[in-house]
């Protein structure tokens, strides 16, 4: 069998709701790389169930855009249901624990405002530059630069 070692483990972030039940999500903390050079650190969900990195519309000028819905429009299915939503596709850079991944695919949605995450973490051209491993019943996220 063989055996994978990890480089860093984030904890998941835990959330009780007012009858003490915890709820926990791995969240974890990208940079994105702005046009001219400039980092902003961002709060994201890691969600395997995502395609694509996805950040909420109003992150739009963080991407040097004048408006949410410059890039090219796409049809994607959600878990929230059935019917499609439009997305706006774009390309960013985006850096997880010291490692750059450049013109990494990006959309951009109508998601609801979280007040833990601004976006989700998705697997295209990203996963496969890092390794992932998730103890659920720990609530730890391990992270390998190399996979």
């Amino acid at each position: 069998m063989q055996s994978k070692t990890f480089d860093f483990a984030i904890p998941f972030h835990e959330v009780r709701d007012p009858s003490g039940e915890s709820f926990w999500f791995p969240i974890v903390m990208v940079s994105l790389i702005q046009p001219g050079g400039y980092k902003v650190q961002l709060p994201l969900l890691f969600d395997t169930g995502a395609s694509v990195t996805t950040l909420r519309r109003d992150f739009y000028s963080y991407l040097g855009l004048s408006r949410w819905d410059e890039g090219q429009a796409e049809q994607v299915s959600t878990a929230g249901g059935p019917n499609g939503t439009t997305v706006y596709r774009y390309q960013a850079s985006i850096e997880l624990l010291g490692k750059a991944i450049m013109d990494c695919p990006m959309h951009l949605a109508d998601l609801p405002v979280n007040p833990l995450y601004v976006g989700l973490l998705g697997r295209k051209q990203f996963f496969d530059q890092f390794g992932f491993g998730f103890w659920e019943r720990d609530h730890v996220l391990y992270v390998t630069l190399n996979p």
